[in-house]
């Protein structure tokens, strides 16, 4: 299989003895520690670190462990350390910590890179390898266990698929185990093979291979998968430029139609009866109020058209019936409905004389 952007960068860093820190952005991500090209130490959140692997297995008791890290604080031997007290031997802690890199460098190739960063920091990993690990053979070894997951009848996707135990499908054996009785345990159907590997203190790789043995022999079941992290397409720098200008333009052109509206006279409001069209739009008879009236005059309007009233109703003509000075006659005119607001109106008609108020 041939080398990703992982591995390219891995390889020039070991044919130019590098030393620093190698920040891969991606899901999980990490940080690998360099020491003249090679690999000291990887910390991702897609594998456990030797310190999870040492505690939660047991290798390591807990009080053992602070011991050693309170004696280790001033020179940071944490390794020397675990091997003088006589809690781990030499050649196991390295065994170990080859393993331990093995299974985070699988991690990060089997997930997404989105980058490689190098920075030039001294690395401060808790412990780590001596001599380094070569990045050739990390590398090959993490495309042989994505080759062999992958050839398998029933494949599992370490970070996504979640496993539950089947009910009454295993019987429990009394003496030593080969680790499913603990995983039949955590086995709820909420963790993948990586929850399980951390709570445990095992490989990822080890944990999946055998959580999908133990599907294949109806011990277990895929309970639920969590969606892939979809990797957003980066846009082209020349299109974001141009979509920026366009939109400076048009917010410019914006500006400037806001600034001719602002000069812009404010328009009419509307007068309440109007039908909204405008102030010189007509009005129909029904909108039109009955106790509007002309200024200075007592009567009220009509409320139809002047071209639709009779001649009679015209200025200057004499109807039989009409109003003529002199005459104590009240003059006819069409029935309306008074408004108490009219009626109420200081220097109206109605509040000058009482009695002739219309009913």
């Amino acid at each position: 299989m041939p080398p990703g952007p992982l591995g390219q960068v891995l390889l020039d860093c070991a044919a130019k003895g590098t030393s620093g820190l190698l920040r891969v952005t991606g899901e999980p991500g990490g940080v690998i520690d360099l020491a003249d090209g090679g690999i000291t130490a990887i910390s991702t959140p897609g594998a456990p670190d030797p310190e999870a692997i040492l505690l939660r297995s047991g290798r390591v008791q807990e009080a053992g462990w602070s011991a050693a890290f309170a004696a280790a604080a001033s020179d940071g031997r944490m390794g020397s350390e675990l091997v003088r007290r006589e809690l781990i031997g030499a050649g196991e802690l390295e065994a170990l910590l080859r393993l331990a890199l093995a299974d985070a460098l699988f991690a990060l190739a089997a997930g997404q890179v989105d980058d490689c960063q190098l920075e030039q920091s001294a690395a401060d990993s808790l412990l780590p390898l001596q001599p380094a690990a070569e990045p050739g053979w990390l590398l090959a070894e993490a495309a042989r266990r994505i080759q062999v997951l992958a050839a398998l009848p029933n494949p599992i996707a370490h970070d996504r698929d979640r496993v539950a135990s089947v009910q009454g499908a295993w019987t429990p054996r009394v003496g030593p185990g080969d680790g499913r009785a603990e995983i039949l345990a955590l086995a709820n159907g909420r963790r993948s093979a990586r929850d399980i590997a951390f709570v445990l203190g095992r490989g990822v790789y080890a944990v999946t291979l055998q959580l999908a043995r133990m599907c294949d022999g109806g011990l277990l079941v895929i309970g639920s998968s969590r969606a892939a992290a979809a990797r957003p397409p980066g846009p082209d720098p020349a299109s974001a430029r141009a979509s920026a200008d366009d939109a400076a333009s048009r917010g410019g052109d914006d500006a400037s139609r806001g600034g001719d509206d602002a000069a812009r006279p404010p328009l009419p409001r509307r007068r309440r009866g109007s039908t909204g069209q405008g102030q010189g739009g007509s009005r129909s008879p029904a909108a039109r109020s009955p106790a509007a009236t002309e200024p200075g005059s007592t009567q009220p309007r009509s409320t139809q058209p002047r071209s639709a009233q009779p001649r009679s109703a015209q200025p200057g003509s004499a109807q039989p019936g009409s109003r003529q000075p002199g005459s104590r006659q009240p003059a006819q005119r069409q029935p309306e409905k008074i408004s108490v607001l009219r009626i109420l109106r200081p220097g109206s008609a109605a509040n000058r004389d009482p009695g002739k108020q219309t009913p």
